[in-house]
């Protein structure tokens, strides 16, 4: 296999397409990829032209485009003719260059480009996405009118789960626990949404049994878990969980009835509770009594005459 050139413009316009004050660059690269070789080719500078010595740049389209952690997006590219193969796609991050024509020169097979025979479609796949793989990428169409750059803006997001309430939840014993959780920034419903207590998977528990699982994803993506005849085992840590989602917890607390009669006073006898009210009584009127008089004697001891004694 010959080695191939490839054509490729050094650029500092933002991810809008506006151009900054520096010039724009054309560099020129050889890939020495023999046939058979597996492995990353290696890239050689030939020229380094200013803007001007090729005919002009135009970017003539901006696409922004939203994917969901660990799936797939297509990012898009067209050209004018059906038989145009001076296409390349470039990853502006790093100004990696992922393919050109049908040929992929990165080791992650994740990136690809589909271009079906006789079309003007040469869509960049990217599979399993990862929040690295957020940024601008550059389809890069080279012809006789010129190089025609058409950008694409990738934005990666991670669903989130979301339990309602402050992180707690309270239930009386024998009660129904019902969790709701909702699966927000979803572009795409999960499969499957598990619920875990205390780090076990409950979605399918026939040991503890009256557990069930409903799962809804219009108008919201939603699960919602409900337990009968709650016990004091139930409780504890309560997490929502989806693939490639963000996990939310909740902890729920099993309020036991009989512990509330727990803390009253024990029921006493009445009638003992009488006698020992009198007994109290009477000993109290009887000191009260003593002292009285032991007061009463004092003070008239202490109080002058006012009947003068006979000489």
């Amino acid at each position: 296999m010959s080695p191939l050139l490839l054509l490729f413009v050094i650029s500092t316009a933002s991810g809008d397409g506006t151009s900054k004050s520096s010039p724009q660059q054309y560099l020129t690269l050889k890939a020495a990829k023999s046939a058979g070789v597996k492995e990353e080719p290696a890239f050689e500078i030939v020229d380094l032209y200013p803007l001007n010595h090729y005919t002009k740049v135009v970017n003539n389209s901006v696409s922004n485009i939203t994917g969901q952690i660990g799936s797939s997006v297509f990012l898009p590219c067209r050209t004018q003719h059906s038989l145009e193969r001076q296409v390349s796609w470039v990853r502006r991050r790093d100004w990696h260059i992922l393919t050109s024509g049908l040929t992929s020169y990165t080791k992650e097979r994740r990136f690809s480009v589909h271009h079906p025979e006789g079309s003007t479609e040469w869509t960049l796949a990217v599979k399993y996405l990862t929040l690295d793989d957020a940024g601008t990428y550059e389809c890069q169409i080279s012809g006789g009118a010129g190089m025609v750059s058409q950008l694409s803006i990738l934005t990666v997001v991670v669903p989130q789960a979301v339990i309602p309430g402050n992180g707690e939840y309270h239930v009386d014993t024998g009660s129904t626990i019902s969790l709701t959780c909702f699966i927000e920034k979803s572009r795409v419903a999960p499969l499957y949404i598990f619920w875990y207590h205390n780090s076990r998977m409950i979605n399918y528990d026939q040991e503890r049994g009256g557990v069930v699982v409903h799962m809804e994803t219009e108008p919201r993506v939603m699960s919602r878990l409900t337990i009968a005849d709650a016990r004091p085992s139930d409780s504890g840590n309560y997490t929502c969980d989806a693939d490639n989602t963000e996990a939310a917890s909740i902890t729920v607390y099993i309020t036991q009835g009989n512990k509330i009669a727990a803390i009253k006073p024990r029921g006493v006898n009445h009638g003992s509770l009488l006698q020992i009210s009198v007994g109290v009584i009477f000993v109290t009127a009887i000191f009260e009594h003593f002292f009285l008089t032991i007061f009463i004697r004092r003070s008239f001891m202490n109080i002058p005459s006012l009947i003068p004694l006979p000489d």
